[in-house]
């Protein structure tokens, strides 16, 4: 008898399927750009989905066009940002170029869609993630639009700008999986609503984190930091060069930081102790500030 796969490893097994049946997709089999990754989301999604009582083939379905419009994101950022690397390996835009890079990005997004309203799942619940979907793909186009419209030199309001425009392109993206399952499980309008924003702020929290290493020059499988360099709103870099918050700009950040755990916290309140404590135990330590000894860079944006 042939023994059943582990959930993350039955989800990398369909992503891979979707690629190999795919005549354009099929060139990217091997390419280590696309299987390099942790898994952190298609192992959240299947934890937070046990969690909420949904059973593991309509979480591997959740799981799968969470990866694949993931990856859109990714390869699309990639070409906005210039990046050249990322977890080690170079850039789809880098070894196939800009072109073929952006139709690959939307033939993910495309692939996504196919995937959910494919599923083995009831017209209503097709209709839903469709639904889910859409609007996932609009706020995060719209963030990442903020994102290169973003004013670097307005003094008012950074905090709150920086926010409205990562909970779009950052947090959108980081609750799908969250708020499809949570379409499934059962939840009224009011816990899926909860659930949904707590993933949320996670992600922001998560992209403060991520801003810290590009600004001290630590992102895993980058051999330099980028955000400065291209202009991109990174909140290490818009406080420290700010009067108001330059000589305590790291604890104005991490007091923000900690708030956005605490709300994130707070909104898990009318749920199982098991989620609260899956939050705790896996996601909070994948947002969590790294421990900062290096130098602050020099390199800044001029006008």
């Amino acid at each position: 008898m042939v023994k059943e796969q582990n959930p993350l490893s039955r989800i990398n097994r369909r992503l891979r399927g979707c690629f190999y049946q795919d005549d354009t997709l099929r060139e990217f089999l091997d390419d280590p750009y696309f299987w390099s990754g942790q898994g952190f989301r298609g192992g959240l999604c299947i934890e937070v989905g046990r969690c909420l009582g949904v059973e593991s083939d309509v979480v591997t379905e959740i799981a799968l066009f969470t990866e694949l419009l993931h990856n859109a994101s990714l390869i699309h950022d990639d070409i906005l940002d210039r990046d050249e690397q990322r977890r080690g390996h170079a850039t789809i835009w880098k070894k196939h170029g800009e072109s073929k890079a952006l139709l690959i990005g939307d033939l993910l997004i495309a692939k996504a869609f196919d995937v959910a309203f494919a599923a083995r799942v009831d017209a209503v619940c097709r209709a839903r993630w469709g639904s889910i979907l859409s609007k996932t793909v609009l706020h995060a186009v719209k963030g990442a639009c903020k994102e290169l419209d973003f004013d670097l030199f307005r003094e008012d309001s950074i905090v709150d700008r920086y926010h409205k425009m990562a909970k779009l392109k950052t947090g959108a993206l980081f609750a799908l999986p969250i708020s499809c399952l949570a379409s499934v499980a059962g939840l009224n309008s009011r816990d899926s609503a909860s659930l949904t924003e707590c993933f949320s702020d996670l992600a922001v929290a998560y992209q403060i984190r991520d801003d810290q290493s590009d600004f001290y020059g630590f992102k895993k499988g980058r051999k330099s930091s980028s955000d400065i360099a291209n202009g991109r709103p990174n909140i290490y870099h818009l406080l420290s060069t700010r009067t108001f918050h330059a000589g305590d700009y790291e604890q104005d950040i991490a007091a923000y930081h900690s708030n956005l755990v605490g709300c994130a916290i707070d909104w898990l309140s009318c749920f199982s102790e098991d989620l609260c404590q899956l939050v705790t135990d896996q996601v909070l330590s994948f947002v969590k500030l790294n421990e900062v000894d290096a130098p602050a860079p020099t390199l800044r944006v001029t006008a």
